[in-house]
């Protein structure tokens, strides 16, 4: 006999259930790599311009 026909089913997880959490690990490493390619330039730009505005400058 096979050790996980020996195995009680509560030490054991389904093999769907273990495809349902790489999906949802994906899913989730996939927003944030989205998110920080669409913040990280946007906030490189806010402080360009923040650093670069003409009334922190003094230039009338």
């Amino acid at each position: 006999m096979d050790p996980i026909s020996q195995a009680s089913p509560k030490d054991v997880l389904p093999k769907h259930i273990l495809d349902i959490w790489a999906i949802v690990l994906i899913i989730l490493a996939t927003i944030v790599i989205m998110t920080s390619l669409v913040l990280c330039p946007a906030t490189a730009v806010i402080i360009y311009r923040i650093r670069t505005h003409p009334i922190l400058n003094q230039a009338f």
